[in-house]
This record gives C-alpha cells, structure tokens and sequence, in this order.
C-alpha cells in the first residue's frame, strides 16, 4: 500500500502542471502508431475493396450498356431498312411511270393519231378559257391553261400521252399510297390521275411548269435525270402529309417534254414510325433535312412539352418556332440529324437520361431517331450494382470487427511493456529531483548498460561537472556584467554619434546660410561627441591659407575674433590636411611633429583633422580636439568622416543656394529691364497712347490727351467721395500703364470692387504683352518675308549688274525711298585691290541672315 502510494506521488512530481507522466505518454504514442497503422491497413482494404466492387461494376455496365446499344443500332438499321424499302418501291414505280411515258413518246409517230382517243374532239374550253376534257368516265382529267392553243403537235403528245390509261390506273390499285399520278408538259398540258375535274379546281392561268415538282425534276435542277422528291406538305384534299416524287420525261430524241409525278401520302410512314419501339417506353420519330416533321410518336410530345396542335407534322422543329425552348443537346442532335449523319448521343429529355439512335434515309434525305430511356436497356446493371455494394458493406463490417480485435491486443501489449520501461526511468527521476532541490552530492544507481544505464551515469557527470560550475558562476556574472556595461556604454556613445549625423543632416537640409549652420554644426559635434573644441576651416587659394570660420569652445571664439587662420601645408596638422586631403589624427599630440600648440586650447591631448572635399577640390577642415589621449577610435573617425561629407555638402549646396539665388536676381532684373524698356518704345509706335471707355463707346487716346486725363485724375483722386481708381498696370514688377476707373455717383469703393479692378489689371497686362509681342513678331515675320522675296529674285540671275539693279529696285520698293544709289570704294592704283564688298552695314545684310529673336535685333 506504502509503495503503490510513494509510486503515485512520484508519478504526480513527475507532471508538473497536469503534464501526463512518460509511462502514459508512451502508451498512448503505442496505442496512436497502432491505431494508425490499423486505420491505414483497415482504410487500404475497405478502399480495394470499394475500388474492385467500382471497378466491376464499371465493367459491367461498360457491357451492358455496349450490348444495349448493339441491339438498338441493330433495330435502327432494321427500320431504316424498312422506311428506305417502301420510298425505293415508291421511287421505281414513278421511275417505271416515266418509262412507260417516254415508251409512248418513242411511237408517237404511231399513237398519236385518233385510234383511243383524240383530243381535237375530246378537249374543249370553259367559261374561265382553259382546256377540259368532260366526257364521263375518263381514267384521267386532261388540262391546259387559257393562254395554249391546241396545236397538231399538242393534240399528237395528248393523244400518244393518253395511252398512260393502260398503265396508271393499275399503278394506282396496287399502291395504297399513292393519291395520285400525274404529267405536266413545258406548254402546261396536264393529264391527272385519277380525273378530279382539274379545269375546275385550278385557275385557268394555271402553269404546271412552275410547281416545286416540276421545277425539281426539270433537267436545269436535275442533270441526273433520276427521280427527286419534293418537301412533305399537308395536301389541301385531307390526304394528310403528302410527298411529291417526280421524274423528267425525254423522247428518243433525248428532248426533253415533261415531268411525270406522283404524290405519296406518309400517314403508312407515320403509323410505321409511331409503332417502333425500344425497351418498354422508346418511340422513334422522323425529320427531313430541313428539320420538318414527318413522324412523331406521342410519348414524344410529353418528353418534349409540346401538344399535337402546338407541333403538327410538317411543322419545323427549329427552337425559334417552337412553343417551348428544346434543351441544347437535343437541338445539336437535330442539327446532326438534318446534316445526314449517324451515331449515338445520350441526351436528357423530361428529367430522364436517354438513349438517341439516329440514321439517315438515303432514299429521300430524311433521318430517323429511336429515343429510348437508359435505364430501361441498362436495369441489369443497377442489380449488379445492389449486390455489390451489399458484398461491398459485408466486407466493410468484417474488417472493422478485425481491426478492432487487433487493436485491443495491441493496447494490452502497450500496456505491459511500458510499465516495465518506465520503472528505471521513475528512480532515475527521484534521484533528479533531489539533486534539483540542492542536494548536489546525490547519485544516480547505475543497474543495466543500456540507454537507461548510460543516462544514470551522464546524470552523475553532470551533476558532479554542475558542482565545479557554480563555484566559478559568480566570476563569470562578475565579468559579463562589466563587458555588459562597457557595450552598453559604447552603445550609448554611438548613439549620440549616430543623431548627430542626424541633426547635421536635419540642418543641412533646412538651413541655408552658412553663418548660421557651421556653428550648429561645431555645436552639435561637441556636444553628441563630448569633445573640448570643434573647428571649421575654409581654405583661401589667393593668400594660401585657411581660415577658422565656426567653432563652439570659449577659445575658438577668441581665435574667430580675431580671424585665425593657418598656413596652408606649413602650419599645424590643420594645414597638413588642408594641403594632403587626407584626416590626420594625433593621439598624443606632444608626439605629433605637425601639432600647432594654440595658446587658446591648452587642454589639447589629442586632435583630428579631416578635409572638406567638393568633388576634387578641397575647400576646408574638420578640426576636432579632446582633452583626453587616445580619445579617437577608428569608428569615431569614420564617423567624423561621415560628418566631414555632410560639412562639405553644406558649403557646397549654400554656394549653389547663393548662385542661383544670384541668376534669379540678374534674371528678373534683365527681364524688367527688358519689358521697361519694351514699354518705352510702344507709344512711339503708334499714335494712340491709351484708350478711354464710356457708356457711349470707346475712344483713342493721344499722346497729348495723357498730361490733361492725369491732371483730371488728379481732381477726381482728391475728392471725397473717391471717385476716381486708379490701378496701375503692373507686368513682371514694371508698371506699364493705369487703369482709371471714373465713378459716376461718387459712391466710395468697396474692396471686392478694388479687388475685381486689381484682376482686370492683371489680365490687361497680360493680354497687352501678348498683343505687344503677337505685334512684334509680325513685324518680323514681314522683314523676313521681305528679305527672302529680294534674295530669292535676285538668285534669278547670274550677272552681277543685273543682280545689282535688282537689289537696289526692291530695296527701293520695301522701304518707299526715292533713291537708293550704290557708292563703290576707290583704291589707288598700287595698293593691292581688295575683292569689292558692301560697306560694314550692308555686307551684314546681304550675308547674315535676318535675325530671329529680340536679342538678335
């Protein structure tokens, strides 16, 4: 009982926090791996198994679904074969029926007299002035339309034509579907099987030679000369949906004299379409190319939501027409249907997946589709699908039964080995727990040579190796503490190294004016740095020395005042940089054989220089100076380096600030001077020297109406009522003119007045300057215009007298004179003769080219 408890207390010192001991951890890392394990052997059968029962399944149906659409192409082509027999039969009979017309016109020598029948005597005209034949009982009605005359040659066609009594009849009883049969000759002459009065059901202007069937058949559309076929129709006679089959008719001549038709109605083909069928619930319908309906079985109609009325036979089943919109794949179906091709498409219809078999009719261009639902041809493989998945769920029930049992024999092995692992470890752990508690002088029992082993004898080196260590600790602490206050010290240093840079540069960049910034600079360098004296130079190259310029210490303020300067290259380590351009610095100066010993900074034990550069120019000196020795690191020079850049930035950047300053000034200054003047001359230009703005207009001012309107102004400033205003017209800081405001009711001014005239002037300055210089560059263009025009005539020739006189004629012209004359330079004979040249005025005319700018003017 004592031990089961010290067990459990050493157990609850071993987690602290609620931490789970080792030995549970262990068993539950065992119990995780073979859960895991189990879990991945468990999932690896339940997958192949799931994956077989798939697979078969797959298989299966694959089968099935193969066979199934074996046995429906088979019935496919079955009712094709069936549909395509009966329009062959219908097609050799009209073949036949041309045959036997084009055997009558081959003796028509022979038939065409009145031996059966003569249509001289039999054809008369009616009241409308067509032909008729209305004797009782003909097999045939024999028509022709008013604007044919019954000439020989017609009456011997009518006759040899009527022969066909023999034939057609017969034809007729022997096909049920046929409604009729019929000739049509290119004068219109008509013969119509069976005789239905012809003359009197169609007009009298009827011509049978511009019917679909005829125009069809005819040898212009139909070079084969084989027997064609018309679209399906409603026939007005309520035969139902009729097709016209129709051959053309030559004599043995080869001419060509008719067509021969007959019209088939499809209701037979429509009962053979509805009465297919596929599975238990499949129905077939058939389209021609144009996508009209021929036959349409009425599960049809359900599965496309349409009625008999909405979707009648011959009607298109183009989506636009249609009530109700057809889903997408049966509308491309369609579209394969009406291109003539063949295949299997699984489409959906009516919420039900389907099975569409579609083949084409050669005969006659139409296509047939057998629409089945897909679980009626597959419901073999939705049993073979249950009872997989009922073996599937067996298994699955075994395997877990398995895993589980193996699980629970794992846990209990789990169980057991832990406990014997971790009895080791829990007297290795109190023996920890005592060394932990300070009991240095405790050791671990070594009992085995295993890992346990060797961690009781690592345990026992540590503990004896710790006891060395904390014997020597508090030295350590001592000595770490003290490089932690020199680093944080040095640290401290350069970070007021650091925002000095800083402020130097904050200064640099906001300060112009150098008196104003050395000193703050020499300022902030002592201060951040805590150096005794903090000089700057500025090298004269005309008297060869430098001069102090700023410093922050009481004796570089005497040595300012009295405008200290050294010698450059000869005097101090101050001049020695000046002269090298390189930092020199003395860490004890008494050893320096350079070091200026300056009465006002006794204190100096150490000193740096470093020189002040524009580009390759050295402008100046850096001078610092401690009162310790030593008192310059590398890092510090480095630094005061960084800081002699910036120093040199700012000489540099002020002397920029002072030339551009300086431009800016000479600028506007010229400018000015240039507008005054520009100014000045403009009323000389003209006589018009302003202009006055009244209620009744505006009027030009003189010269001499200026001192009288100033006199004027004058009298009406000085009133109290401050009637007159005057602005001056102000352009680029010269005044060029007033603008006088007279008020009529001597009402004082307001400022938003003052201010709107104040604007006014502003915009006439601009717009006079513009108008000035728009002015002055016209008159310009006009010179140059003028001195072009004379240069260009007088290129026109190559005599020099002609040239000459042509200078002179234009010049005289431009400029309005009276006379201009040429005065050549006399020479004496032996003075040696210069090449002849204008005087210095014109040579600068004639050569230069007119000038382009003010300035050049």
């Amino acid at each position: 009982m004592s031990q089961d408890t010290s067990e459990a207390g050493i157990r609850a010192e071993a987690r602290p926090g609620g931490a789970a001991s080792l030995g549970t951890r262990l068993i539950l890392a065992n119990a995780i791996i073979t859960i895991l394990a189990v879990a991945a052997l468990g999932y690896y059968v339940y997958y192949r198994t799931q994956q077989s029962s798939a697979s078969l399944a797959d298989q299966l149906e694959a089968n099935v679904r193969q066979q199934a659409q074996n046995e429906l192409a088979a019935n496919g082509d079955e009712q094709v074969a069936s549909l395509n027999g009966f329009f062959t039969t219908v097609r050799r009979d009209i073949t036949d029926a041309g045959a036997s017309a084009e055997a009558l016109l081959s003796k028509e020598s022979y038939l065409g007299g009145s031996l059966y029948w003569n249509a001289a005597d039999s054809l008369t005209r009616t009241s409308k002035g067509s032909w008729d034949n209305v004797a009782a009982g003909d097999p045939a009605s024999v028509f022709m339309p008013s604007k044919t005359s019954l000439t020989d040659s017609l009456v011997q066609e009518l006759n040899t034509l009527k022969q066909l009594d023999f034939v057609i009849p017969q034809k007729l009883k022997a096909n049920p579907d046929a409604v009729a049969v019929y000739f049509g000759g290119p004068a219109g002459e008509t013969l119509y099987y069976p005789d239905i009065d012809l003359a009197n059901v169609v007009p009298a202007d009827f011509d049978v030679t511009q019917r679909p069937w005829y125009v069809k058949a005819a040898p212009e559309e139909n070079p084969e000369r084989g027997a064609v076929w018309s679209d399906p129709y409603l026939d007005a006679a309520l035969h139902g949906l009729v097709v016209t089959s129709s051959v053309p008719v030559f004599d043995s001549g080869g001419v060509f004299r008719g067509v021969i038709a007959m019209d088939i109605q499809l209701g037979r083909i429509s009962d053979l379409v509805s009465n297919i069928h596929a599975g238990k619930t499949g129905y077939a319908f058939l389209i021609d190319r144009d996508k009209r309906l021929i036959a349409l079985s009425p599960a049809a109609y359900i599965d496309l939501g349409v009625t008999p009325e909405q979707l009648p036979l011959g009607a298109s089943l183009d989506p636009g027409q249609l009530p109700t919109a057809l889903p997408a794949d049966f509308t491309n179906l369609l579209a394969n249907m009406s291109g003539g091709q063949s295949g299997l498409a699984t489409i959906t219809l009516g919420n039900t997946e389907r099975f569409v078999l579609y083949r084409p009719v050669p005969d006659v261009d139409y296509s047939i589709g057998i629409v089945v639902p897909s679980s009626e041809l597959l419901e073999g493989v939705i049993g073979a699908r249950e009872q997989l998945a009922e073996a599937s769920t067996n298994t699955t029930q075994f395997s877990l039964a398995l895993v589980a049992v193996i699980l629970a024999l794992a846990m209990l092995a789990t169980v057991l080995l832990s406990r014997g692992l971790i009895a080791p470890l829990r007297a290795l752990t109190a023996t920890a727990r005592e060394i932990t508690a300070g009991d240095l002088d405790a050791r671990a029992e070594v009992k085995s040579r295993d890992e346990i082993g060797s961690l009781s004898q690592t345990l026992n080196t540590m503990t004896e190796n710790f006891q060395q260590l904390v014997q020597s600790l508090e030295g350590r602490v001592r000595e770490r503490t003290a490089a932690l206050e020199l680093a944080s010290r040095d640290a401290a240093r350069r970070a007021a190294q650091f925002e000095a840079i800083t402020r130097v540069t904050a200064a640099i960049g906001t300060i112009r004016n150098l008196d104003e910034l050395l000193p703050l600079v020499s300022t902030v360098i002592s201060e951040q740095f805590g150096y005794y004296h903090v000089g700057i130079f500025v090298n004269d190259k005309g008297s060869g020395s430098t001069y102090l310029i700023a410093a922050n210490s009481d004796g570089g303020q005497k040595m300012l005042h009295r405008r200290h300067s050294l010698k450059i290259g000869e005097q101090g380590i101050v001049g020695f940089v000046a002269a090298r351009g390189e930092p020199r610095v003395a860490h004890h100066v008494g050893e320096d054989a350079v070091f200026f010993d300056n009465p006002d900074l006794p204190l100096t034990k150490s000193e740096a220089a470093l020189p002040l550069r524009s580009a390759t120019e050295i402008t100046g000196v850096l001078d610092v100076q401690s009162t310790e020795e030593d008192a310059f690191s590398p890092d510090d020079v480095r630094i005061l380096g960084v800081l002699a850049n910036h120093v040199s930035l700012a000489f540099e950047n002020a002397q920029l600030f002072e030339a551009t300053r300086r431009s800016l000034s000479e600028a506007e200054t010229l400018y000015r001077q240039y507008v005054r003047e520009a100014w000045r001359g403009a009323p000389g230009d003209k006589p018009v020297a302003g202009y006055r703005f009244t209620p009744q207009g505006s009027f030009p001012l003189a010269v001499d109406e200026l001192p009288r309107m100033a006199s004027d102004r004058g009298a009406e400033e000085g009133a109290a009522s401050g009637a007159t205003l005057t602005i001056p017209i102000e352009l680029r800081g010269e005044i060029i003119g007033e603008l006088v405001i007279g008020g009529g009711d001597g009402t004082p001014w307001t400022q938003e007045q003052i201010d709107l005239a104040h604007a006014v002037a502003e915009r006439v300055a601009l717009s006079a300057e513009n108008a000035r210089l728009f002015e002055e560059t016209g008159r310009r263009a006009e010179r140059e215009r003028l001195v072009t025009e004379i240069t260009s005539k007088i290129r026109l020739s190559n005599d020099p007298r002609e040239m000459m006189q042509t200078a002179l004629e234009e010049l005289r012209n431009a400029l309005g004179a009276t006379k201009v004359q040429v005065i050549p330079q006399t020479v004496s004979p032996m003075e040696t003769r210069p090449e002849p040249r204008p005087p210095s005025g014109e040579r600068a005319a004639a050569s230069e080219p007119p000038p382009r700018n003010g300035a050049q003017e």
